[in-house]
């Protein structure tokens, strides 16, 4: 039968492992889904003749469908896309996002969705299907005046606006998590294999022998032995914290330093309520903070107070720079008192005997 640390250590690395290889499926299928653009995007554009331009009769007939056009005349319609800024239900401002250009290629004439500024005669872009707005407040009101030139417009339109913007946030979003899926999903591989490199079992073995304490951890969390506060349970001599993708472990007689955290919360200083957690500190540097009702930190307080009565109890400044400088100061003022309680304790037993 597997010890408590090699279960717990197998459920974090499973964990682990589930989660992000999750992520490298989200990402795979997002390529995948996309994989004509990605593939454009990493080959970039493609130099596309007149002759042949002028035989496309639709954006999808072409799988580079990232080209670059050479035309000989360019001219601005003067139709642009424009974005209002709204304050207050009125227009406070606008920015001229995207400009319309006819540019002259060979005996046809492309439509050009362009960034502002002066017209080309070089642009770069996908082919894109042209928009019904486009149609309806451009290319008709044209066709009235100029049905001749507007006879010559391509069926689509070059979009050489914001093509590469995407891709440089998909890749901007992409590689970190996909150098964190795979870095995680090594690590909870290689965790599985060598268990005892597993933070649990690192963890426990700096009490002892992992293998015998984790047959007392497993004795100890019985139902009815343990109190839990939050996420944390404590039984008769051990501590344990459990979250998905780890596990913390402490004995309780480990203990140093023990305080109430109060954390207030507020919108633009109005306030919004505050929250309650307990802070733990052992000897082995080890440190907890497991957030929890204020009644059930009171409680948890209380608990340990009994159980530990000689580690130091609440919060001050003096304390916290104490143990920041020097922590061993702060356990050897706690060990003494643990020899003073200790001593209290025996000099009590013989008292009652005599």
């Amino acid at each position: 039968m597997a010890l408590w640390v090699e279960r717990e250590a197998r459920r974090a690395n499973r964990n682990l492992l589930l989660v992000n290889g999750s992520i490298l499926a989200v990402l795979i299928s997002i390529v995948a889904a996309n994989h004509r653009y990605c593939a454009n995007f990493v080959l970039g554009s493609q130099s596309v003749s007149n002759a042949e331009l002028a035989g496309i009769t639709s954006p999808d007939q072409r799988w580079r469908n990232f080209v670059s056009v050479a035309g000989s005349k360019s001219a601005n319609t003067e139709y642009r896309d424009v974005v209002n800024h709204m304050q207050g239900g009125r227009v406070v401002s606008t920015d001229i996002k995207d400009e319309y250009i006819l540019l002259r290629v060979g005996e046809k004439i492309l439509l050009v969705k362009a960034e502002p500024g002066k017209e080309k005669l070089e642009y770069s872009g996908e082919l894109v299907e042209t928009t019904e707005p486009v149609k309806n407040d451009l290319l008709g009101p044209l066709a009235k005046e100029q049905p001749d030139l507007v006879a010559e417009v391509l069926p689509f339109t070059l979009n050489a606006a914001d093509y590469r913007s995407n891709g440089y946030v998909m890749l901007m979003v992409g590689l970190p998590l996909l150098a964190l899926g795979l870095w995680n999903c090594l690590k909870a591989m290689r965790r599985s294999s060598e268990i005892q490199t597993s933070p649990v079992w690192k963890h426990l073995a700096v009490y002892g022998n992992a293998e015998q304490l984790s047959q007392q951890i497993e004795a100890e969390l019985q139902p009815a032995m343990i109190r839990k506060y939050g996420k944390l349970q404590i039984a008769q001599q051990w501590m344990v914290r459990r979250k998905s993708f780890s596990t913390w472990v402490s004995p309780t007689a480990d203990l140093v330093w023990v305080y109430k955290k109060v954390t207030k919360h507020s919108v633009n200083f109005i306030p919004t309520g505050k929250t309650y957690s307990v802070v733990l500190l052992g000897r082995h540097r080890q440190r907890i903070e497991e957030q929890m009702k204020e009644k059930a930190v009171n409680e948890m307080l209380g608990d340990l107070t009994a159980r530990v009565p000689w580690a130091l109890f609440g919060f001050t400044q003096d304390l916290e720079k104490a143990w920041k400088k020097d922590p061993a100061d702060v356990i050897a003022a706690v060990d003494s008192r643990y020899q003073q309680y200790k001593s209290a304790g025996s000099a009590a037993a013989v008292t009652a005997g005599s």
